[in-house]
């Protein structure tokens, strides 16, 4: 168990940043290729590891009409992994959450093992079969993985845009209690400009890896790439849903939302990217029935590089929207975690709400790519809940410095 000071955080930044200017890059984006070999049982090995800093300020105002402001550092993820591929078309993937970011009721940090995020073996038949070599995947797999609903979900968080998600694509996402992936069974086929994915997963939830103790999850994906016969530099729309059976007192994932679905837009043109979500769901059986019902919403994020590589504005606009006047929520950063350490004597009723604004805009500097940059934005988010009563309105400025190999 590791506390983390501020000055041995900025300390690593400048380290991360020192590094940088006196090696080349690719010794950073290289350094966890371990082996590679065209012969022999195993093929390749490689080691993963990711870091992100963080610090906010947000100033707004609560339920009560409280004017309140509050600052905040973080380790917000520490994950260690590797991959393995052997034996033609076996690949094993693992990776480790070592924090989730301060605890928010304490504002304290314990570095130590947290989940598995992924644990996973799959097979995928067009590697080493010349029956399925027209498919450019026919993968099948057992483990723990990533389920993604919304655009913000289909990148990892060491590759996605903004600082944070926006609630919205949270509030779509397939995850447990703990902020991790669930374990089950996929079939996954890609030929031509269309790629399926197909599985089955466990509600149960574990920090190691779940059992069947529960309900289950069915989630499907339909990626389709227009590229080829439009004037983009990238055209694609992606399909997903979800359904799961998992009864009011089983372990459920989605935060107990029985189903959801989404759409989303992928547009890249030159220096512009335009990336856009919409969706749907239902909230699960509460025994709060404020919180039940349907919800919707949407999300639109333009983006464009200033300098190719280097620098880009990144701005988004979030609607989400529920039937109950508790519904949809707040992200737990930045005011939700002020208001459990009550740092104010602030009044948010958790965050929750029935119609929520988020807008954000945002300059991130590459370093090394992705696997070197920082990331900063300010935002804007206005949630009301039932006739329309403030639940939260204000500004939160967050930077975040991710580094990974």
């Amino acid at each position: 168990m590791l506390k983390i000071s501020n000055s041995i955080a900025f300390t690593l930044i400048a380290l991360g940043t020192t590094v940088q200017s006196e090696e080349p890059c690719d010794t950073l984006q290289t350094m966890g290729y371990v082996f590679d070999s065209k012969e022999g049982p195993i093929e390749h090995i490689k080691l993963f590891g990711m870091a992100q800093y963080q610090i906010g300020h947000i100033d707004g105002t609560d339920s009560a009409g409280n004017s309140f402001s509050d600052s905040q550092s973080e380790f917000r993820r520490i994950w260690l992994g590797g991959d393995v591929k052997f034996l033609d078309g076996f690949f094993l993937k693992t990776v480790l959450s070592l924090t989730q970011g301060k605890i928010a009721a304490t504002g304290d940090q314990d570095i130590e093992f947290q989940h598995f995020r992924n644990l996973y073996l799959s097979y995928d038949f067009a590697k080493g079969n010349p029956s399925y070599s027209h498919y450019k995947r026919f993968e099948v797999g057992y483990g723990r993985r990533s389920l993604k609903l919304a655009d913000e979900w289909q990148r990892s968080a060491f590759l996605f845009n903004p600082v944070e998600r926006s609630p919205f694509s949270n509030k779509l996402w397939p995850t447990d209690e703990g902020g991790s992936h669930p374990a089950g069974a996929w079939i996954r086929v890609a030929k031509d400009n269309n790629d399926i994915d197909f599985g089955i997963y466990s509600t149960t939830q574990a920090d190691e890896f779940p059992g069947w103790e529960d309900g289950t999850l069915l989630y499907s994906q339909w990626i389709h790439n227009m590229t080829e016969e439009s004037n983009f530099d990238l055209k694609e729309l992606l399909f997903s849903a979800y359904t799961q059976n998992a009864g009011i007192s089983d372990d459920q994932l989605a935060r107990g939302n029985e189903w959801g679905g989404s759409a989303v837009l992928r547009l890249h043109k030159g220096p512009w990217e335009i990336h856009s979500t919409i969706g749907t769901g239902e909230n699960g059986p509460h025994t709060n029935p404020d919180r039940d019902g349907g919800f919707w919403g949407l999300s639109i994020m333009p983006m464009k590089w200033l300098v190719e590589d280097k620098i880009k504005l990144v701005s988004r606009y979030q609607y989400q929207n529920a039937d109950s006047p508790e519904g949809i929520r707040l992200n737990s950063r930045y005011a939700r975690s002020a208001g459990a350490r009550d740092e104010a004597d602030m009044s948010l009723t958790r965050g929750r709400g029935d119609v929520h604004h988020n807008f954000y805009l945002g300059v991130n500097y590459y370093f090394c790519g992705d696997n070197m940059k920082v990331v900063s934005g300010i935002e804007y988010d206005d949630i009301k809940t039932a006739n329309s009563i403030n639940v939260f309105k204000g500004w939160t400025a967050s930077s975040a410095f991710r580094i990974f190999f």
